[in-house]
């Protein structure tokens, strides 16, 4: 099993697709695994400085999508992001890169990506922006990987949650989904952060970020319509289609997943 490590940092700002009224301020905590230390060395070029948000909002959305994406696992591979900034590249041979993004998050944390696989120097990955099913390259000398054994598997139609270290099932029970008008996002996504939400208690007791934006909402509250799996101050809603996207689960459920999965642990959607 992998070993959690656990941090405060700063009081910050995070807003998810359907989780309720946005707070000023979140505390913020996170779970990742240890990795191994690094073994590369980083790349010496400097990408150009665009910012990640330029594709994720506004009219140009990133150009590569892979909706029925493969990862070969478990495990799977997840991967710190090394140098300060990281070029994305559109093809695994273009010259320069598309956009940049920083070796921390929006809100402080490490920057991790899901692996897809390897071409050449650069590895093939998820990308946390628009469109949903985004996928680029990075150079492998830029990244950190390591296993990661842990999986989630939702059904939306079912509303079940299923959650699996390797082949062994260790955790199924209900959640809560978007509603028609609001769905839910499928596809392949990952885990991005983990937040504790003390200011806003309709986000139960932790709450993951991930990769997946809400098809329909393309602005919530002062975010980018980023989908959330978290707990809920509304237990009758678990087992339910009423979110505008997230993902609701237990609070003990919650609770339970932010002391055993690691960031860039796979989520897969599935009707």
């Amino acid at each position: 099993m992998a070993r959690l490590r656990w941090s405060l940092p700063a009081l910050l700002l995070v807003v998810l697709a359907g989780c309720g009224q946005a707070a000023p301020e979140l505390p913020l905590a996170r779970a990742i695994v240890d990795p191994p230390a690094p073994t590369t060395t980083t790349s010496t070029t400097s990408p150009p400085q665009v910012l990640a948000d330029s594709v994720s909002r506004g009219p140009t959305l990133w150009p590569v999508v892979d909706n029925n994406i493969q990862l070969a696992g478990p495990p799977y591979t997840v991967a710190d992001v090394v140098p300060p900034k990281i070029g994305v590249y559109d093809s695994p041979t273009a010259p320069t890169p598309l956009i940049t993004m920083a070796n921390k998050t929006e809100h402080g944390l490490q920057r991790v990506f899901l692996v897809a696989g390897q071409d050449g120097n650069r590895y093939k990955v998820l990308l946390p922006i628009r469109p949903n099913g985004a996928v680029g390259w990075v150079n492998a000398s830029d990244l950190n990987p390591y296993p990661v054994n842990y999986w989630i598997r939702v059904s939306t139609a079912a509303h079940q949650m299923t959650v699996g270290n390797g082949s062994q099932v260790v955790m199924q029970e209900p959640v809560a989904v978007g509603t028609g008008g609001t769905p839910t996002p499928l596809g392949t996504f990952y885990l991005t952060e983990l937040v504790r939400p003390i200011w806003q208690p309709y986000l139960g007791p932790y709450a993951y970020a991930t990769s997946a934006h809400s098809d329909v909402l393309y602005s919530f509250m002062g975010g980018d319509g980023n989908v959330g799996l978290h707990g809920t101050d509304a237990p009758g809603s678990i087992g339910r289609a009423v979110s505008h996207g997230c993902i609701r689960v237990s609070n003990s459920g919650i609770t339970k997943l932010a002391g055993m999965l690691p960031l860039g642990t796979p989520l897969f959607v599935l009707p």
